[in-house]
């Protein structure tokens, strides 16, 4: 017996649940105890590699190597010899002076007051001190400052010590240390301030920094026997920051480093690329704790978010997008801002989250594939001893299970093909009334079936825009196609329907225009017929024979008008247009000419300036004619005696041309000014019987050529038609 959906789906979150908590708890103690640290500085290490920094050319080296040993002789030096360099570096004028030499100890009077004599005399010099267990205290620790004497004359102070990282590699610094509320400076720090002559960094100068060294030998440097000789260029030290110490390797002041920076450096050198890095404002940060461990378990989240709401394939995809991304974040905020944001924990969550859940997966979908083979053994009527080959056993579950759908797919298929045979939109709901299935024809009207599956017909029909008629089973859609909509049950007991939409918006416009027909010949037609009879009926009505017939002949005419805007009207809708390469300004002003009697009869004027060059486009230049010719006679119909009736043509761009026609008469009414170009719509018949065919067929003329027509019409100021047509 199989277990239950739900309790399958309620034993998959628990354990989904565990898996998340548990990479949450890994992350967490990862940070706290450092588990990764290695890691993250390795990567530190990385970007410094690709993004070694140049040395600032103010810092500069006096050596104390191994041909100063060999021309001065052994270490310790006595005090007057470093009194000697002091006195001699000051003379070339530095900015500061760090000497980085512990005077802890006293030596005889004369060179303790010599050194000290140096020192007040440079007033430029920095001297180190380093720190010491405090005495009689288990914990604790107190400044072991230089001799008072030498001390007091100084410049300033600052602390050297140095604490390696987990490697043993030296990147941290402690720009300042606070013990018992008392802060004491670094030796850069100290120096900056006397070169400077002001405090560096301010308030905002962070505690401890990270120093991203510059390449091996990049820090300028001289002997110390070569500036006691007096050989030393005296434009080397020009506005320069010295940090004079020992670089024989005899004397141990050498530490680690990152590989880059050539693994080992003296004190004195690391001076030097920390102060180089505080001038050029490329000290690293580590960003706090919160930051990181927020950064990380937001990634944590984005990973079992993909577990439990993605494929396999698309969860793997984020899974290796987010390792990507924390190796980019790790080294663009390095980049960019100088803040190390160690991901090592996170990255570690991940690598073993994925394949922990991978199991829990394949497990799930081991026991899915045997539940489901179950099921459809009966439907199939297949022998339970039947199995399939494969090389383990979700290879074989796959295999049988692939065997035993076969079946239902191709009767699956089968239902698909016969339902888009079908010309018309069909649509499948289940017993709740949502859509399964459709055909081509359906996603044609409503998208893709996985975009709609699960709608039921109300909602689909309101997303897509339609209106469902329900007293005639009509759909009609937002872009005026209208369908006839049938439904049968395809199984009762389920409940289950199928449901055709039949598209009937020919047969409906088909509809349309044969009332409009009607009434045309109803109203329009037998309205001047019946004029026509009445009056050659009124031979004795007391007519004279020549008013009588002038005003049959008006009938007559506005009869064969009628008649022949039906005509172009329908030639156009059946047959459409014949372009040919036409000249513009010939088209319009002959049609301005042909308006010259009907205008001189009103005493106005049809005015057209033609452009000095031609203008030449492809279209139907008797539907264009006939079209300027209605616009044109309307404008003079309706525009009061002695005004002027203008017409322009303006080249546009490449691809448009635009042709206006505006009058000076009283606008269009508000009934007409609505729906302009509606056959048999609302008619102005303050000048004459109107049926609205003439700016009918205008819009069927420029509907034809695939332009656009625009009215500009105000009650009381004229009228204004200004049509846009491609070249062609």
């Amino acid at each position: 017996m199989q277990p239950h959906p739900a309790l399958l789906k309620s034993r998959l979150i628990a354990e989904w649940l565990v898996l998340f908590v548990a990479m949450l708890a890994l992350l967490i103690a990862a940070q706290q105890r450092d588990w990764v640290e290695r890691f993250d500085l390795f990567l530190l290490d990385l970007e410094g590699q690709f993004n070694t920094p140049e040395i600032d050319p103010a810092i500069i080296l006096v050596e104390i190597d191994d041909p100063s040993l060999d021309q001065l002789g052994a270490w310790p030096w006595s005090r007057e010899t470093h009194a000697e360099l002091i006195n001699r570096i000051n003379s070339y004028e530095p900015r500061a002076i760090a000497y980085d030499v512990l005077f802890v100890e006293p030596s005889n009077e004369e060179s303790d007051a010599a050194l000290a004599d140096a020192l007040a005399s440079s007033n430029k010099v920095i001297l180190p001190h380093s720190f010491a267990p405090k005495p009689n205290a288990i914990n604790g620790e107190v400044p072991l400052y230089p001799l008072a004497l030498l001390r007091a004359n100084s410049a300033a102070s600052g602390h050297v010590a140095l604490f390696p990282d987990e490697d043993g590699v030296a990147r941290r610094f402690e720009l300042s240390r606070n013990i018992d509320s008392e802060v004491f400076p670094h030796l850069s720090l100290a120096t900056l301030s006397v070169a400077e002559e002001k405090p560096w960094g301010g308030d905002t100068a962070p505690e401890t920094v990270i120093v991203r060294y510059g390449s091996q030998g990049a820090i300028r440097s001289i002997s110390a026997a070569a500036v006691l000789s007096g050989s030393a260029p005296r434009e080397f030290f020009e506005d320069a920051i010295v940090f004079v110490g020992a670089t024989s390797p005899g004397l141990g002041d050498r530490y680690s480093v990152p590989a880059y920076a050539g693994r080992i450096l003296t004190g004195v050198e690391m001076q030097g690329h920390l102060t180089s890095a505080m001038l050029t404002d490329n000290l690293i940060e580590r960003a706090s704790g919160a930051t990181t461990l927020a950064l990380q378990i937001l990634a944590i989240v984005i990973l079992f978010a993909s577990f439990w709401r993605l494929s396999p394939r698309a969860a793997l995809a984020v899974t290796l997008a987010l390792i990507a991304g924390l190796f980019a974040v790790a080294f663009l905020s390095l980049i960019v801002s100088n803040l190390w944001l160690p991901v090592g924990g996170a990255l570690l969550a991940i690598v073993i989250a994925y394949p922990l859940w991978g199991w829990r997966r394949l497990a799930s979908v081991s026991r899915f594939l045997e539940s489901e083979a179950a099921q459809l053994r009966e439907l199939a009527n297949m022998p339970r001893a039947q199995s399939a080959e494969g090389f383990d056993v979700v290879a074989q579950q796959v295999a049988l299970l692939k065997r035993l759908t076969k079946g239902v797919s191709g009767n699956l298929k089968l239902i698909q093909d016969v339902i888009n045979a079908s010309p018309d939109a069909m649509l499948v709901t289940d017993g709740d009334g949502s859509i399964t299935m459709g055909n081509a024809a359906a996603e044609s009207l409503f998208g893709p079936m996985g975009t709609v599956q699960g709608y039921e017909l109300p909602q689909l029909l309101e997303s897509a825009g339609a209106e469902f008629n329900e007293d005639r089973n009509e759909i009609n859609l937002g872009d005026g196609r209208t369908f006839w909509l049938a439904s049968a049950d395809l199984d009762p007991d389920v409940g289950s329907q199928v449901f055709s939409l039949r598209e009937v918006t020919e047969l409906k416009e088909a509809e349309r225009q044969r009332r409009e027909t009607l009434e045309f010949l109803s109203h329009d037609m037998r309205s001047p017929q019946v004029s026509i009879i009445s009056l050659a009926k009124q031979s004795d009505a007391g007519l004279a024979p020549d008013d009588r017939f002038a005003r049959i002949e008006v009938q007559a005419r506005r009869t064969l008008k009628l008649t022949e805007d039906f005509v172009q009207i329908a030639r156009l809708t059946n047959e459409g247009v014949e372009r040919e390469e036409t000249e513009l300004n010939s088209v319009i002003q002959e049609a301005s000419d042909r308006a010259y009697p009907l205008a001189r009869r009103k005493n106005m004027k049809v005015s057209y300036k033609p452009s000095d060059e031609p203008i030449f486009a492809r279209l139907d230049a008797f539907a264009i004619a006939r079209m300027l010719d209605n616009l044109i006679s309307n404008a003079v119909k309706f525009s009061p005696e002695g005004s002027q009736v203008t017409m322009s043509l303006e080249p546009g761009g490449d691809e448009n041309f635009s042709i206006s026609v505006a009058d000076k008469g009283p606008g269009l009414s508000p009934e007409r000014r609505s729906q302009p170009f509606v056959r048999f719509g609302a008619r102005d018949t303050s000048a004459g019987p109107s049926s609205g065919l003439g700016l009918a067929y205008v819009k069927q003329v420029v509907d034809r050529h695939e332009g656009t027509i625009v009215v500009e019409s105000n009650q009381g100021e004229g009228t204004k038609f200004v049509v846009t047509l491609p070249y062609g």
